[in-house]
């Protein structure tokens, strides 16, 4: 299917028989469990009429179109598009930046700045989807945890398009990916920036926020419960380590595990002030050999994504000196 069989339509010209494919920005104001299917009854036409939704999108390969002249969705490389990643990082960092920074003063999260962030980031995936590791590169020391949240969104995305999830469920977990850092505002930023290990009274205030971001998200209104789990749990490891509540491996949920793997990756990768990002495939060689971190099938289908080795077995695993272990580890606790 290509964009050409995409319609734009206001919600007052659905009609019985046309396959409706999402609700693009407002796809939070669905009332319907499902993001792809086709209006077959009175009864669902109905619901979408009385519904807070203006606007969603038909596939005219799969149901009917509208009497009327609608206007094709533009492609994203007509309009809106970066020139390339590094406007498209710069303009997404802008707009997270901003999220925190309101979040900070307002204790709440603006919904609909939270979505066009995504929508950048979906755009890049659209056109440039083999970009998405250069956005390690192009950190900068000033911005990193900013740029840390719009690369894991990024990967998540594109991660979440491989396993073929749900077009709905990729939108939800690029938004809880993209905030899943956010109760790092309440860490005082001399933990946050420390470039040493962090002390064992700092490592409990950095614990703190996954909890921090979870509150601070169900006071949202409107957010999917499955986006502040993403936030509390994308710390824990399916051996029961992880924290802040030591989860086992069934009581952490999928989406949480799937963040879980992009955030370590970026992480592993990203350049820092004191040293040089791993290559992605020393970080998967890291990651691949930590036993009862990761969800290994999930570990496994990441790694098929991003055209990365999966680690033959030990004996030909990468030999990490203690100096490369203990910064692996700053990167985990740092991020």
């Amino acid at each position: 299917m290509t964009n050409s069989t995409l319609l734009q339509i206001d919600k007052n010209d659905a009609r019985l028989g046309m396959f409706i494919h999402g609700f693009g920005k407002q796809w939070l104001r669905s009332p319907f469990a499902a993001s792809q299917f086709k209006l077959s009854s009175p009864a669902e036409l109905e619901t979408l009429r009385e519904s807070s939704v203006t606007t969603l999108v038909i596939d005219l390969s799969k149901g009917i179109g509208p009497t009327s002249s609608t206007a094709e969705i533009p492609k994203p490389n007509e309009r809106s598009t970066p020139a390339n990643t590094g406007a498209a990082l710069t303009k997404a960092t802008g707009m997270v930046r901003s999220i925190f920074s309101n979040a900070a003063s307002s204790i709440c999260i603006d919904r609909q700045q939270v979505e066009a962030v995504v929508d950048v980031v979906d755009q890049l995936l659209y056109t440039r989807p083999a970009s998405v590791l250069n956005l390690t590169k192009l950190k900068t020391k000033d911005e990193i945890s900013f740029q840390h949240s719009v690369a894991v969104c990024a990967l998540v995305g594109l991660f979440a398009r491989h396993l073929k999830l749900d077009s709905n469920l990729v939108r939800i977990l690029s938004v809880g990916s993209l905030l899943h850092d956010i109760g790092k505002i309440r860490i005082p930023t001399a933990i946050l920036t420390k470039t040493d290990k962090l002390t064992a009274d700092e490592m409990a205030v950095m614990q703190t926020h996954p909890r921090e971001g979870y509150a601070m998200l169900a006071r949202t209104k409107g957010l999917p419960e499955i986006v502040g789990k993403i936030c509390l749990h994308h710390h824990e490891k399916l051996d029961g380590s992880g924290y802040p509540d030591g989860l086992k491996d069934g009581q952490v949920g999928a989406a949480a595990r799937i963040v879980a793997i992009c955030d370590v990756f970026d992480a592993l990768t990203s350049i820092r002030p004191y040293k040089k990002g791993f290559t992605p495939e020393a970080a998967a060689e890291m990651m691949g050999t930590w036993s009862g971190h990761f969800d290994r099938a999930l570990l496994k289908q990441f790694f098929d994504c991003m055209g990365l080795r999966w680690p033959s077995g030990p004996a030909q695993t990468l030999q990490i000196t203690d100096e490369m272990g203990d910064i692996a580890q700053a990167d985990l606790n740092n991020f």
